[in-house]
């Protein structure tokens, strides 16, 4: 049984590697004209779903640190894509928010990953889709559920 979970333990470590690599959009500078590595791309996507998050919600949506989360950030002011900007109820908060440049890159990504998602989601018919969604679900709540319990 434990020989059998470590083969199929390393089956997915390759397909995720690949799957990762390709919905990544390792081609981000074929989309747009700016260097971004991955941690860069996440924090700007948080930003963009989370409309002017302060560093701590940031921090904690992408996962990093906040001493790691402000190197991050300073790079993207650097590259003309975020802003800094104290909260106007409370000048001791500094939000995080997109410049219209990089509101214009965070679209091209994302506008990019759909449609190569897209793209791959149409090698299945209606069933195999709806079948890998719901595998994919049940395994996005476990992990979920159990970094939830490891921080507990």
């Amino acid at each position: 049984m434990e020989d059998e979970i470590q083969k199929q333990a390393e089956l997915l470590d390759r397909l995720m590697s690949d799957i990762t690599r390709i919905f990544g959009m390792k081609e981000t500078g074929k989309v747009i004209d700016v260097d971004l590595n991955f941690h860069q791309l996440e924090v700007l996507r948080q930003i963009y779903l989370l409309k002017e998050p302060m560093m701590s919600q940031l921090g904690e949506a992408c996962g990093v640190q906040l001493s790691t989360l402000t190197r991050i950030v300073d790079k993207l002011v650097e590259k003309n894509l975020v802003t800094r900007k104290f909260d106007p109820s409370d000048r001791r908060i500094i939000r995080v928010t997109l410049t219209p440049y990089g509101d214009e890159v965070v679209r091209k990504i994302e506008r990019t990953k759909k449609e190569k998602i897209m793209s791959v989601l149409r090698y299945f018919n209606q069933t195999e889709r709806k079948k890998f969604l719901q595998i994919l679900q049940v395994l996005h709540q476990r992990i979920c559920n159990e970094e939830k319990r490891g921080k507990q």
